[in-house]
């Protein structure tokens, strides 16, 4: 008898003893945990871990032996171990995993607060400084039912359960930082998140990539930033880490840092103190220390590179704009750039910065990708242009928008690890050009 007809025929005989035993009333699993990933579009639930009172064998569980509450579920897998991606032929925990929910581009207006003539006189954009619309953390739950029957090890049967709510969340990645406020010497605060390699050894020294958010990503939570997008964890996941081991530094700004007019605020230097101050604790290789950013974090990380050129080996700028008469800095250093054909600001700026920078026998090399393509095709794209000598390069999402270019950008390996691989030796200090 296959596997699904004897499943059939023991629930329906199961149904049938509850009328009078109420054998289904058994309740067998003692935890249910959410398991939450960051993705493209932010954090969302992708795995929900249910802990049984006896080992299941793997060979009575599949996907149809249980629902999510408005999610799809991909698979079903038993597990020695609390752990997604670790199957085992027997084990207390069932892994139940989430099919990907659609990527949308929708986020809440940023900073509401930008209307009529002061909007128009600050070009359009945030004002610098201010608070924006700080949207709370997502809060991450699961419901979950086993509608099918599972076996024990042994041999037991367990029928169906209610609908079960998670007791707690787990944030992968997420998990793994931690968080901090460092105090500059002027007396301003700046919070931030810290990833430390795993099994990390001081008499060691590791590369620094430091991510800045966008503007939508203003807040005082300071995790706000890392569940926003995959900016500062796809470089802490342990599928980078495994073979490129840093630390991940991510801060959380409590207000604008730039603005349309391209001004900035104290944040700047404060945040070059800051991987200083780090630096100075951790065994960082400051020859490898590289800035990424996307929207308002891309605009920083531009202006970085003007007023301290050479501090950072390599840029990773995303859907960033900046004023192009004063970032001739960057033809002298080593910068990816992205950015959506749709983006009606950061398209035309780095088209124009780049144009600009060739002009003066630099070459760049570019190129146009689709990013409805596999990822294994988006990739194999970026790396073609990809070439001894160069160290400029520009990416145009075909279509898209402002926000979705980073839905993506930090999925695109060969480009990150490109940027990952530049090192500098100019021996560079910030307090060489403090106040630029």
């Amino acid at each position: 008898m296959k596997r699904k007809s004897w499943k059939t025929a023991c629930l329906t005989a199961l149904v049938m003893l509850s009328l009078t035993s109420g054998a289904m009333a058994a309740d067998h699993v003692e935890d249910v945990e959410a398991v939450s990933q960051v993705y493209g579009d932010g954090e969302k639930l992708s795995h929900v871990i249910l802990t049984y009172d006896a080992p299941i064998a793997a060979a009575s569980v599949d996907a149809s032996d249980y629902t999510v509450e408005d999610r799809t579920v991909k698979t079903a897998y038993v597990s020695k171990t609390a752990e997604p991606g670790t199957a085992a032929d027997a084990g207390n925990y069932v892994v139940v995993a989430l099919e990907p929910t659609p990527m949308t581009d929708q986020m809440p207006d940023p900073h509401p607060e930008e209307k009529g003539q002061h909007k128009k006189m600050n070009g359009g954009g945030p004002t610098l400084g201010s608070h924006g619309n700080p949207q709370p953390l997502p809060v991450i739950s699961a419901e979950v039912t086993q509608t099918g029957l599972v076996k024990t090890a042994e041999g037991m049967i367990y029928t169906p359960t209610e609908t079960m709510d998670s007791t707690h969340t787990r944030q992968l990645v997420i998990e793994d930082f931690v968080q901090d406020t460092f105090k500059d010497s002027d007396g301003g605060t700046l919070s931030y998140n810290l990833y430390v390699p795993k099994n990390y050894d001081p008499s060691q020294s590791y590369p620094l990539v430091v991510f800045m958010h966008d503007a939508g990503a203003v807040s005082p939570e300071v995790k706000m930033t890392l569940t926003q997008g995959r900016g500062a964890i796809a470089w802490a996941e342990p599928s980078w880490q495994e073979d490129h081991p840093c630390f991940v530094l991510a801060p959380q700004y409590d207000a604008v840092v730039v603005n349309d007019l391209y001004q900035y605020g104290p944040e700047l230097d404060r945040t070059i103190h800051l991987i200083e101050s780090l630096s100075s604790q951790y065994a960082i290789d400051t020859n490898r220390i590289y800035n990424t950013g996307q929207s308002m974090g891309g605009m920083m990380s531009i202006q970085m590179d003007v007023s301290y050129p050479h501090f950072f080996a390599g840029s990773y700028l995303v859907a960033s704009k900046w004023n192009e008469a004063i970032t001739s800095p960057l033809g002298e250093q080593n910068i990816f750039a992205v950015a959506s054909e749709g983006d009606p600001g950061a398209a035309p700026s780095l088209s124009l910065i780049m144009k600009q920078i060739e002009a003066t026998g630099t070459p760049v090399n570019r190129t146009s990708i689709d990013t409805t393509l596999p990822q294994t095709e988006i990739n194999a794209a970026a790396e073609s242009i990809l070439a001894p000598n160069v160290h400029e390069y520009l990416v145009m999402y075909k279509g898209g928008s402002h926000r979705s270019t980073w839905q993506h950008a930090y999925d695109m390996t060969p480009a990150m690890e490109w940027v990952f691989a530049q090192t500098t030796d100019h021996g560079y200090h910030a307090d060489e050009n403090e106040g630029r």
